[in-house]
Parts: structure tokens; C-alpha cells; sequence
């Protein structure tokens, strides 16, 4: 029997998808929680340890190959073999995020082909007095906090760019919630979000390559904070996730 709303409460522990290690049944994080009640616990949480362990295989400074047990062997391998259990775990889980309608004919998240020009390695320039800020989010009025923690400086397409780091209050995550010339296009408009990976030595990995939608480009009783205006590129990123669908969402 399916619990009442009122015995359904969301929880608020963190669960980026592709930035940490988590361990089974731990729960959306605040952002990503439905307005209405729902279930707590997100599939894409189960994903993170998979996506994790591959992850710092592909990013150790120390050159440590991926893991041997890891059917993919190569970089391209190992996005393609995450996204495919993505796919699996949005279609089958009971919590997906996917409207439970259209899970039954859902055949996968469309994504650009990996391409390792995308996969970015930069200084972040800490903040001197790092702040907590409120980012606004989807639904007005309401806003997430969160930490501004430094300005990452890469090279992409020839040019140079800062983008505004984010660190979660919760567990110390650093992310980048941007924008670019393929929203509304080929990616979903509202814009795309990507881990930053600590190399050491000052070094910051940004991989595009990663870029994943928040839970709003697939269902709109999700809250997602909105990307600043200073990680607006005027140029395409076509790398990471592409849109969902036809936009479904709205």
C-alpha cells in the first residue's frame, strides 16, 4: 500500500550525481525534492558509486588507471557504460524522477559524443571571504544555500573563461551550474549542471563531458537553482546531457 502523504517526507541530504561516493539509500538533496511529498530516496543516488569509482579512475593526478572490473576500458567506454545504467536505473527504478507515465516508453537520455576537448583542467582562485549566498531557484520566491567558494579560470574554444564555483553547506561538494548557446536548442533551456574534481597542487578538474540536467528538464514538481549570470558562455558546449525529450517537463 502506498504511504499517505503525510508519511512521506522529504529528506534534504545531498546526493549530487556525479561528485561523491554514497552509500545505499541515502536521499534527494534539498534542490532536487519535489514541492508535493514524495518518496526520499533517488535512484541516481544508487548510480553515484558506480559513476564515482570511475570517475576518480579517470582523474587521479597519480595517472591511476580505470578500474580493471569495469567493462569499459577506455575513457568514451566509461561515459557510454555510465550513461547506459543511468538510462536503466531512470526507466526501471520506482524512483526515478521520470514521470511514472512515460517510463514505460522511455528508451534513454540523449547525449553528445564524448569528447575529451570539453574535458577541462584549471586554477580556482578561492574566494578571501567566502560567503554563504541564496541561489535563486525554479520555483520564485524560494532560493537553496549554498557557498560561493572561488572562480575556476579555463580554456575552452580558444578562449578563456571564469566561472563561479558553488560549494555545498552540507557536505562540501563543489559544482558549477551553467548556461550556454545549445539551451533551448539542443540542451535544455533552463541550463545544465557539472561537478568540479579537486586534482591537487591548485588543479580543478571540469569535465563536460558530465554536464547532466537537473530534475526539472524531466519533471516540473522539481526545485532547481538557476544557473548565476557570470556562468552564462556566450559559446556551445555541446558535450554532457542534451535535452530531455520534446522539453516534456513544460
Amino acid at each position: 500500500m502506498e504511504p499517505s502523504p503525510s508519511s512521506r517526507r522529504p529528506r534534504a541530504r545531498r546526493c549530487f550525481f556525479y561528485a561523491e561516493v554514497l552509500l545505499y539509500g541515502q536521499s534527494l538533496p534539498r534542490y532536487l525534492t519535489p514541492l508535493s511529498p514524495s518518496t526520499a530516496r533517488s535512484a541516481v543516488c544508487r548510480l553515484l558509486r558506480w559513476i564515482c569509482a570511475a570517475l576518480l579512475g579517470l582523474v587521479l593526478p597519480s595517472g591511476a588507471a580505470p578500474s580493471t572490473t569495469n567493462p569499459a576500458d577506455s575513457l568514451a567506454g566509461q561515459y557510454l557504460h555510465l550513461r547506459a545504467l543511468k538510462d536503466s536505473l531512470l526507466r526501471h527504478d520506482p524512483n526515478s524522477p521520470l514521470p511514472v507515465q512515460v517510463r514505460a516508453s522511455f528508451t534513454g537520455l540523449s547525449y553528445f559524443a564524448p569528447d575529451p576537448h570539453f574535458r577541462l583542467i584549471g586554477e580556482l582562485s578561492l574566494y578571501g571571504r567566502r560567503q554563504q549566498i541564496s541561489v535563486p531557484t525554479t520555483n520564485q520566491g524560494q532560493a537553496l544555500p549554498m557557498e560561493r567558494f572561488g572562480r575556476l579560470q579555463v580554456h575552452c574554444q580558444g578562449k578563456a573563461f571564469w566561472l563561479e564555483v558553488y560549494r555545498s553547506l552540507e557536505n562540501g561538494d563543489l559544482e558549477v551550474f551553467f548556461k550556454d548557446a545549445t539551451n533551448n536548442l539542443q540542451t535544455y533551456g533552463g541550463g545544465r549542471y557539472v561537478p568540479v574534481v579537486g586534482l591537487g597542487k591548485g588543479q580543478y578538474l571540469i569535465d563536460f563531458n558530465m554536464s547532466y540536467n537537473p530534475y526539472c528538464a524531466y519533471n516540473s514538481t522539481y526545485v532547481c537553482p538557476l544557473p548565476p549570470p557570470q556562468n552564462r558562455l556566450p559559446i556551445p558546449i555541446p558535450a554532457g546531457e542534451q535535452v530531455y525529450g520534446a522539453d516534456l517537463a513544460h
